[in-house]
């Protein structure tokens, strides 16, 4: 994990974003008493300022999840939040194949994001950052479940490559009028 975190935050520091890095504990995935626990990392947000009021910014992050096909299920503009927490798409999102942007792991036939059907969970934010502008952010989860093969009804934890929450940022970045 220490390697994929590394990857992550180098990605996006350069798209100006950031991942909050404070100890986060991690999450159990699956808890049996004949088998050993499986545990994964805590989703971690990815953090941007924005030279731009509260109102602008909120407009262009509704733009980003529709721009990218999110269908928008949660909405609370007094908490500053948006987003969806449970769609899915298999093989490709946001122009970009599955495999670039989230890892569950490997089967015979390849990674299992290549075929899988991903379950996503987007959640934006947003708020005042007290100096005109907007501190927005990004919380992505996904899970991965093999309907090709009806073998299993369980959702596989992935991990995210960090690509998501920097494109969703970008894009809410570049909306914004100048």
């Amino acid at each position: 994990m220490g390697l994929m975190a590394a990857t992550v935050v180098a990605g996006c520091a350069s798209a100006g974003a950031t991942i909050d890095d404070a100890t986060q504990p991690q999450q159990t995935v699956f808890t049996d008493p004949n088998v050993s626990t499986i545990r994964t990392d805590a989703p971690r947000s990815s953090l941007r300022t924005i030279p731009a009021p509260v109102a602008v910014v909120r407009t262009a992050v509704q733009q980003t999840f529709l721009d990218y096909s999110i269908p928008l299920s949660m909405s609370n503009p007094a908490a500053g939040q948006i987003g969806n927490t449970d769609f899915y798409r298999t093989g490709k999102f946001m122009g970009r194949p599955m495999v670039e942007l989230v890892s569950c792991g490997s089967g015979i036939t390849g990674p299992n994001a290549a075929s899988y059907r991903i379950y996503m969970s987007m959640l934006a934010t947003y708020k005042d950052d007290g100096k005109g502008g907007t501190l927005v952010g990004m919380n992505f989860t996904a899970a991965a479940r093999d309907v090709a093969g009806g073998a299993t009804a369980d959702r596989l934890p992935c991990g995210s490559t960090g690509r998501v929450e920097t494109l969703f940022l970008e894009r809410v970045a570049a909306l914004i009028p100048k």
